[in-house]
């Protein structure tokens, strides 16, 4: 037997497996049986070949590898090795191919899902701006602007300078001008900062407006600052302090504060009111009960029309003021002109229940033609005598032409009342209190002072004109017995703080009790009759 043949020889076969072990790929023909020797595809031996498991990744993860490694090295083979398209010898068939688990990529993870999804259009959770700046964005980089949730005010005053810091979102919700200012943009010069400057204003009075839109309590010292503050609210247009201050103004309306609210409050007189059948209804009544409120409110409103529309033509002849027909207020107030006229007309109707004592304060000397003319032409003053408003007419026309500086003769006088000297009822006097005002000031002509004179005294008046007649009865017309109920904005203009013949008069029924009110006491006479 030779050395190296046959299998007789344990070395042979030990050399064998060694040779064939270490040798696969070389091509020389080695020792032993040719009969046994045989060799391995390349493809298979790499599969059979143990592979380290790669720590990094998951066990799916590394399955998955593995298998796109083996596809990648098919396709390296079939590129290297051309399929001849002629022989039919070769199987068509497709190797061997791990199917993926879906939605996995190359590392166990959802990568290709990803990538196949349409991308989102809003950001992340965690990158999405605060809510009070949702919305704000550079439009350079599209990145989101977070909005510091305080800005500075910067009071100038001169060469004074005061920061107030508040809240932006107080600031926003409850004042519209200073919404429009934030809205616009830093106006102190420099484009990064969060300070916006405030020009002529009384800082401590805007640092107190600014508490109110954060803690809605405002601190205050008497009425004349609450009307300051008031000025203030209407000028930044805070619609809550603006109502807060009329509520507190209404509950301190007094004869020592009257004038001073009535000379703030002036120019709300001549405003449009919203109509008052179209207010809210915040109250829980049934149908009926509205429909019965609205019906009285209406015949009310009506009546108060007709006498606003018959004093203004007796009153005022052919040019009328109307004054009494645009102080007629809602009586639901809802927005804040409402609001102010309402507090006008209960100022006013203040000064028509003490008429004869706020005619007479050394105040009234200080009015405006203008606001003297709307006191002295109320049909609802309550005078006890015609003397009193000649007495202030008088009084005021002295301080008037002290102002404009001229001498105090009494055409002059009569020159700065003009049409207030007809203003007085000179029939409701007595003959001698309409002697006394004469001598005091002689506020009428000649001629219609002997009328006067002779109408007093009970003389037949004759030939008269349209116009003197007009006149003589202008001056004999009464005055209301009642002055109007105030709108109800406070305690103090409760509807039960007053007489019940007062709100019968505003509601237009009769103020005298009827045989049917007093029908107890009818029987009561009966009785006593018929036993005495």
């Amino acid at each position: 037997m030779d050395e190296c043949g046959g299998n007789a020889s344990l070395g042979n076969l030990f050399s064998n497996k060694i040779t064939a072990f270490h040798d696969r790929d070389s091509l020389e023909p080695r020792p032993g049986n040719k009969y046994r020797q045989r060799r391995i595809d390349s493809h298979l031996e790499e599969q059979l070949t143990p592979e380290k498991r790669i720590a990094k990744f998951p066990l799916v993860g590394a399955l998955v590898h593995k298998a796109l490694r083996r596809r990648e090295r098919e396709k390296e083979r079939e590129i290297s090795e051309p399929k001849d398209i002629n022989n039919n010898n070769n199987d068509d068939r497709e190797p061997d191919r791990m199917v993926l688990p879906f939605g996995l990529g190359p590392d166990g993870h959802h990568v290709d899902a990803i990538q196949s999804a349409p991308a989102p259009s809003a950001p992340p959770a965690h990158m999405m701006p605060p809510a009070y700046s949702r919305g704000q964005t550079n439009i350079y980089t599209g990145v989101p602007i977070i909005v510091n949730p305080y800005i500075d005010f910067i009071v100038v005053n001169g060469d004074d300078r005061y920061m107030i810091r508040c809240e932006r979102k107080s600031v926003l919700e409850r004042s519209v001008e200073l919404a429009k200012l934030i809205h616009a943009g830093p106006n102190s010069g420099r484009k990064s900062d969060n300070h916006f400057q405030i020009l002529n204003v009384d800082k401590n009075d805007f640092e107190l407006i600014v508490r109110y839109m954060e803690k809605h309590f405002i601190p205050y010292r008497d009425h004349k600052h609450l009307l300051k503050i008031l000025e203030l609210s209407d000028r930044f247009n805070v619609p809550d302090l603006i109502i807060y201050c009329i509520r507190e103004l209404d509950l301190r309306i007094s004869c020592a504060t009257a004038l001073d609210i009535f000379k703030a409050l002036w120019f709300y007189q001549g405003i449009a009111l919203t109509n008052q059948h179209q207010t809210v209804i915040t109250t829980q009544e049934t149908g009926q009960q509205l429909a019965r409120k609205k019906a009285t409110k209406a015949k009310a409103a009506a009546k108060q029309l007709a006498a606003a529309k018959a004093s203004q033509s007796t009153e005022n002849g052919a040019d009328g003021d109307g004054a009494q027909l645009n102080l007629i207020p809602n009586p639901n107030p809802f927005t804040t002109e409402d609001y102010g006229v309402a507090l006008l007309h209960n100022t006013l109707q203040l000064i028509d229940m003490h008429a004869e004592l706020q005619l007479s304060m050394p105040e009234i000397s200080s009015l405006r033609f203008e606001e003297l003319e709307t006191l002295a032409k109320r049909d609802t003053l309550q005078l006890r005598s015609e003397v009193t408003l000649f007495e202030c007419l008088a009084t005021w026309s002295l301080a008037e032409c002290a102002r404009k500086q001229i001498d105090a003769t009494p055409e002059n006088r009569r020159t700065v009342l003009g049409p207030l000297c007809l203003t007085p009822r000179y029939l409701r006097m007595t003959p001698s209190e309409f002697r006394r005002c004469c001598d005091r000031l002689e506020l009428l002509p000649r001629t219609e002072i002997s009328l006067i004179t002779d109408a007093l005294e009970g003389k037949k008046l004759k030939n008269l004109t349209d116009q003197q007649a007009e006149l003589l009865e202008k001056f004999r017309q009464p005055r209301a017995e009642y002055a109007r109920m105030p709108v109800h904005l406070s305690d103090r203009s409760s509807p039960k703080n007053y007489p019940k013949k007062m709100r019968l008069a505003h509601d237009g029924r009769p103020t005298e009790e009827g045989c049917w009110e007093k029908v107890g006491m009818n029987c009561l006479r009966i009785f006593v009759c018929i036993f005495d």
